[in-house]
């Protein structure tokens, strides 16, 4: 699911937290709602024409650490074999409480990325 490091070049984009929420409505289970946060991950990737091998680091905070297999899955379905470095943080609760997780990245750039 990560890896124990990772080298970036940079320029570095940083992706905020993205939390589970879509279109009003947060889902109850961790599958679907790591699934939601991952593709608006990618949405910010492909904005700035990058893929998931671009992401250097993650940082994920769940509220119940009982759903770490379902995050585990959600993870594995979509970053497929890609592996950044990536930190785990259990927490007491998100902004919202039906949010069980949110995850903020660090993506490297293209040394040829200009805005």
């Amino acid at each position: 699911m990560y890896s124990d490091t990772r080298i970036a070049h940079g320029p570095i984009l940083f992706i905020s937290g993205q939390t589970p929420q879509q279109e009003a409505e947060t889902p109850d289970d961790i599958y679907t709602q790591t699934k939601i946060v991952l593709h608006k991950i990618q949405i910010i990737l492909q904005q700035h024409e990058i893929d998931w091998s671009a992401i250097a680091k993650m940082t994920v905070f769940i509220t119940d650490a009982a759903d770490l297999s379902g995050l585990r899955e959600a993870f594995t379905d979509i970053l497929g074999e890609t592996k950044p470095a990536m930190s785990l943080v259990v927490v007491a609760g998100l902004i919202d409480p039906s949010f069980k997780v949110e995850i903020d990245a660090q993506a490297e750039l293209p040394n040829e990325f200009i805005y």
